[in-house]
């Protein structure tokens, strides 16, 4: 049977840019949907208390210039840079009985390290492995109100809210494969680093960079490895960096080996299930 979707509007969202695309809606699920628009504007933060005001506001002034029949109950996707996130892993608990429980277990271990900011959080959870643990990620209350409101002020669907982890992690999970799984997503000024141990999420980092990008990175590795107990011997880094090609081309280092993933992300971060992508990296471990 065929199936009616409809118009899609895509969205990255970063300090420093605002990346927009419009596919026209199909009578059938087409891998290659016709694209409409096609946008991308630098954002000049301003020094306002928040880093996501700007971006928020050019969001707008991109919008208010696509068509109004396009616009009208499109759906909308968007991809949050790992600047507006802040994440933990999860412990495993076997003794978690319902979802009511994990979120509490999850608001926990998030107050444990970033406090009374937790107040003014949205939390989001993994799909839940209690042998295994999970990923969690929050985000400004505020923020998630004003999309929430932009999309109803342009009768726009609002279906997705995704942070920029979830979907690279989502994008390249079957790629990732071995007993450690080493993950680093790196945008502007600032990168992720993931490790899983047997399929267990260990550790998540989500790093500013304050003068060197390689030499930061590499010192987070180190520091990781060590708080794990973990002897760095030959150990594979899997690197999503985009706009960095050459980082790490001349590692001396012999106990880490960089590999860089191709970028599949077009002009937009992809937008992928993040329940899917955390079951996918849990289940390498059994495909190693």
């Amino acid at each position: 049977m065929l199936r009616w979707w409809r118009n899609q509007i895509q969205v990255f969202l970063a300090p420093e840019q605002v990346s927009l695309v419009g596919f026209v809606r199909s009578f059938f699920r087409d891998p290659h949907p016709e694209q409409r628009y096609a946008q991308s504007v630098a954002c000049a933060q301003t020094g306002v208390t928040s880093q996501w005001k700007v971006p928020l506001q050019t969001l707008e002034q991109m919008l208010l210039p696509i068509a109004a029949d396009f616009r009208h109950r499109a759906q909308l996707h968007i991809t949050l840079s790992s600047h507006f996130v802040r994440y933990a892993t999860i412990a495993p608990q076997p003794a978690l009985a319902n979802p009511d429980e994990l979120m509490a277990y999850a608001s926990f271990q998030m107050r444990e390290i970033y406090a009374e900011r937790v107040d003014d959080w949205e939390l989001s959870v993994s799909t839940w492995d209690p042998c295994n643990g999970a990923l969690c990620a929050a985000i400004d209350r505020n923020l998630q109100a004003e999309l929430t409101a932009l999309a109803q002020r342009y009768q726009i669907r609002q279906v997705q809210l995704v942070p920029y982890l979830a979907a690279a992690l989502d994008c390249y999970a079957k790629q990732l494969a071995g007993e450690h799984i080493w993950f680093v997503l790196v945008e502007s000024g600032r990168f992720c680093l993931v490790a899983l141990i047997a399929g267990v999420w260990r550790s998540v980092r989500n790093q500013r960079v304050v003068a060197n990008l390689q030499e930061e990175l590499l010192s987070a590795l180190i520091q990781t490895s060590i708080t794990l107990g973990i002897q760095p011997s030959s150990q594979r880094v899997y690197l999503l960096a985009p706009d960095h090609p050459n980082l790490f081309a001349d590692n001396h280092d012999a106990r880490w080996q960089f590999v860089h993933l191709s970028d599949e992300s077009s002009s937009v971060a992809p937008n992928f299930s993040w329940s899917n992508a955390i079951s996918a990296i849990a289940d390498r471990r059994n495909h190693a």
